[in-house]
C-alpha cells in the first residue's frame, strides 16, 4: 500500500504545473491585450525524476558461520571385560593359577576388597571340593580358588566365580554380564529374550533360578526373586558353586 500512495503523490506533482498554465491562458491579461503564452515544452518527460532503490527481499546470510561439534563419548566400564561365562571370567579360564587370575582382575578393578587366603574347604563360601578354598572379592564379585575341581586336581587353581549383591543398593563393580548382556537386576523376560534356551525353574530346595547352557562355554546359573516374567536376577555364578550359597551372597 505504501508504494501505491507514493505513485499517486508523484502523479499529482507532475500534473499540477500543467493545470496552472492552462488557467493563466484562459484568464488572459488584465487590460484585454492579447498575449501569447510560450508553448508548453513538447519534450516534458512524464517519467518520475527519481527511482527508489528496490526493496531487499532476501534474508542476509552471515558471512561466517560456526559449526558446533558435539563430542559424545560413551565410557565403557573396565569391568565390562569380565564377561560371565560358564568356563571363564573374561579372559581368565578356569584352571589357571590363582595369582595369574587375581592379577588380571586387579588390572581392571584395582586391589581386591578382601582376600580370605586359603582356608578349610568347609567355610563361609559353602562346602567346596578338595581340602582348601580361597575367596577373593571385589565388591559383589567373588572369585573362588581351590585344589580340586572338574578342571584340575592336586594344585591350587581358579575354579569359580559368583556375582551377587551383598547388601549394597547398586551392584559393584558395574559391567560384568553374560554374553547376552544379562546382569544383576535383569528380569526373567530379559533373560529369556537374551538367552531363549535358558531354563527358568522354581523348586523347594533351590528356590527360583535359571540355567544358561552355552555348550562348550559351560553353564551359567542365576538365582531369582521369583520365576514370574518380572522376577529379578539376584545373583549369577559359574564353575564350582561350593554346595550352598554363603550367607549374604
Amino acid at each position: 500500500m505504501g508504494q501505491t500512495v507514493f505513485m499517486n503523490r508523484r502523479e499529482s506533482s507532475r500534473v499540477f504545473p500543467v493545470a496552472v498554465l492552462a488557467l493563466l491562458a484562459a484568464c488572459g491579461g488584465g487590460d484585454g491585450a492579447s498575449e501569447t503564452l510560450a508553448p508548453l515544452p513538447t519534450n516534458v518527460s512524464t517519467t518520475a525524476a527519481s527511482t527508489l532503490a528496490p526493496m531487499v527481499t532476501t534474508t542476509g546470510v552471515p558471512e561466517s558461520t560456526t559449526t558446533l561439534v558435539v563430542d559424545i563419548t560413551t565410557t565403557v566400564p573396565a569391568a565390562a571385560k569380565l564377561v560371565l561365562r560358564g568356563d571363564s571370567l573374561g579372559d581368565v579360564r578356569f584352571g589357571v593359577d590363582a595369582e595369574g587370575a587375581i592379577s588380571y582382575v586387579e588390572s581392571l578393578l584395582g586391589a581386591p576388597d578382601s582376600d580370605s587366603g586359603y582356608v578349610d574347604s568347609a567355610s563361609e563360601f559353602g562346602l567346596c571340593p578338595g581340602e582348601q578354598v580361597r575367596g577373593v572379592r571385589w565388591g559383589d564379585l567373588l572369585l573362588l580358588f581351590g585344589d580340586e575341581s572338574e578342571v584340575a586336581s592336586g594344585r591350587l587353581h581358579f575354579y569359580g566365580w559368583r556375582f551377587g549383591s551383598v547388601g549394597t543398593s547398586m551392584p559393584e563393580p558395574v559391567g560384568p554380564a553374560t554374553e547376552g548382556g544379562i546382569t544383576l537386576g535383569a528380569t526373567v523376560n530379559e533373560v529369556l529374550k537374551a538367552h531363549p534356551n535358558a531354563d527358568v525353574y522354581s523348586d523347594d530346595v533351590f528356590g527360583a533360578g535359571f540355567d544358561i547352557d552355552a555348550g562348550a562355554r559351560g553353564l551359567v546359573s542365576g538365582s531369582l526373586s521369583n520365576d514370574s516374567p518380572n522376577g529379578v536376577t539376584l545373583a549369577l555364578f559359574g564353575g564350582v558353586t561350593c554346595g550352598e550359597w554363603a550367607s549374604g551372597i
